[in-house]
């Protein structure tokens, strides 16, 4: 496999991405988790250095929504400062929180143009992206292979790369926490077999891509304790491809034949999701702090439709937790963490893209949810060539991830994916063979 400077490019960009738990956020905070920070001015500089700059319709989209934020953000400026009699709020100065926040966006935004700009630039660069892409999902399966394997000895598998030395008995990869790896598996799961089969290359080529997709996917699913990522298996990826196979005249006997596999993933899955929430739901953080933050940020926003922007976001988020604990809904869960919002506005979220989006802009935010993210599914949906299934998968998946447990602030491989269908939209515009 031949190798030059565009595929080492795009393999540094994607490590970088999928890179959720890099030591220097104790020296730079929580916005250097990622590395891909410190690569931003490079790929703005990039970008300006650009005779014509492409910008696509999402990228517009993506623009407008975060000078809306910016403008919700000043105008709640002098309303918290009324109701607060200051710009101290949880000792944190709301001018300074806010353009903290700020940067999570912008930084997606241009990392997101990059992205968009490089692959955009011939049409060899997908040949070049297969190829770091490939990469890189031998090395997440080699390293998964490892991690499992000393998951449960007391041996720390390479502690320098994480924040938190400490021994982690879950499934991670280079993230921070479990719940964080869904999204990275799920990319390197389909977009290879994808591309292997979009490019038609070798078949030599796709049994390999499929074998280590296969193994990434089985591996992970049947050790992982990520409550999220297995209810998503459930509702997303073993019904999607279930219909898939059935669906192709090629798969359809291989479907039948793995019929009975399918159907003990599935169970084996259910029982263990039934049992970790039944177990879980009253002593578990996760269930508590997720709960009570969900019903907070649907008052907020019922009250505040239009959102509260960045500064609004950390005054009213915990004052409205307050009120949410001191009710009878999430009386009976563990409320230990979300507490601690009400004393610091440290890690400050509901732990989630949507709800998040919500407290910040309200009916904007809505807006733009389904300017970019809705309306993206349901052009993917109509394009008849079966091979655009393994980007549907992930799209979904990534959505309702970020729906239900994620959020995408330094998710970058997430913004990654939806810059590269923002140029397959582009060339299935171009190629009419494969939309009907």
């Amino acid at each position: 496999m031949r190798i030059n400077t565009i595929t080492i490019l795009l393999f540094g960009i994607l490590f970088l991405a999928i890179y959720q738990d890099f030591p220097l956020v104790t020296v730079f905070g929580e916005i250097a988790r990622s590395p891909i920070i410190f690569v931003i001015p490079l790929m703005l500089v990039y970008l300006m250095s650009l005779k014509k700059i492409m910008v696509s319709n999402y990228t517009e989209y993506f623009i407008y929504y975060v000078l809306y934020l910016m403008l919700i953000s000043l105008v709640f400026m002098p309303i918290l400062y009324f109701l607060n009699g200051s710009l101290i709020f949880l000792k944190e100065n709301l001018i300074l929180k806010t353009i903290k926040m700020s940067v999570y966006p912008l930084s997606a935004l241009v990392f997101y143009q990059f992205v968009y700009s490089i692959l955009s630039r011939g049409k060899d660069t997908l040949n070049y992206l297969f190829k770091a892409i490939f990469c890189l999902q031998v090395l997440v399966a080699i390293y998964l292979l490892f991690e499992v394997f000393f998951l449960k000895t007391t041996t720390i598998f390479l502690s320098f790369l994480h924040v938190d030395p400490f021994k982690y008995y879950r499934v991670r990869l280079l993230t921070a926490e479990e719940s964080w790896a869904g999204t990275v598996l799920t990319f390197f799961v389909f977009v290879p077999v994808f591309l292997v089969n979009y490019l038609e290359y070798s078949k030599r080529t796709k049994q390999k891509v499929y074998s280590i997709s296969a193994f990434i996917f089985l591996y992970y699913t049947l050790v992982s304790e990520s409550k999220g990522y297995l209810l998503l298996v459930l509702v997303s990826i073993l019904p999607m491809t279930i219909s898939y196979m059935f669906k192709s005249k090629k798969l359809r006997k291989i479907a039948l034949v793995l019929l009975p596999v399918v159907f003990i993933v599935t169970v084996f899955v259910f029982i263990v999701l039934k049992t970790t929430i039944e177990s879980q739901i009253h002593t578990s953080i996760t269930f508590g702090t997720r709960f009570t933050s969900y019903l907070s940020a649907i008052k907020i926003f019922l009250t505040h439709p239009f959102g509260v922007g960045w500064s609004g976001f950390v005054y009213y988020l915990p004052e409205t937790i307050r009120e949410t604990i001191n009710g009878s809904w999430v009386s009976t869960l563990d409320l230990n963490e979300i507490k601690g919002y009400l004393l610091s506005a440290k890690g400050l979220s509901t732990k989630t893209e949507f709800f998040d989006g919500l407290i910040y802009g309200g009916i904007g935010f809505l807006v733009f949810y389904y300017l970019f993210f809705i309306k993206r599914v349901f052009f993917f949906f109509k394009v008849k060539n079966p091979t655009f299934f393994f980007l549907k998968v992930p799209l979904i998946f990534s959505i309702l991830a970020g729906s239900i447990y994620i959020t995408f602030h330094i998710k970058y491989e997430v913004w990654f994916l939806m810059a590269f269908l923002d140029v397959m939209q582009n060339r299935i515009s171009n190629e009419t063979p494969i939309a009907e």
